[in-house]
């Protein structure tokens, strides 16, 4: 049976990650691309400098991506809580594109569930939460 705890009260910081640090690192890339680009331009090796860019904008995109499955939980928390629940459902379900191991959205997909009187999978999502190792 999937336990009865409101949507939205679940601490969702725990995998957010600051966006101001996000920026930080995202403007070391610029930096970084300012310096290469200055260097290709004067003819000068400037590999280095791509290859550093690349590794940083690389893990930025993985950051980005998270940080866009959280807002897809919180709107769909905010949906849920309008007792807009297939919104909700659909906003999660975008989440768990983005990040399939998100398991705080599988517990509240569940919840939605539940409230939707899909019992089943309501069970099956409280279930993948538990696995991940989330437990309300």
């Amino acid at each position: 049976m999937v336990k009865e705890t409101p949507i939205g009260k679940i601490d969702v910081a725990q995998r957010a990650i600051k966006i101001d640090e996000m920026s930080d690192r995202v403007k070391v890339a610029i930096d970084l691309y300012n310096v290469a680009q200055r260097r290709f331009e004067k003819g000068m090796d400037s590999l280095n400098q791509w290859k550093n860019i690349i590794k940083v904008l690389k893990i930025e995109i993985k950051n980005i991506e998270h940080f866009i499955a959280v807002a897809h939980q919180n709107m769909g928390v905010v949906h849920a809580q309008n007792n807009k629940l297939e919104d909700a459902r659909q906003e999660f379900e975008r989440a768990l594109e983005i990040d399939p191991e998100y398991a705080i959205v599988f517990f509240n997909l569940a919840v939605v569930h539940k409230k939707l009187g899909d019992i089943d999978k309501a069970k099956q999502c409280y279930q993948k939460c538990k696995d991940l190792g989330y437990e309300p």
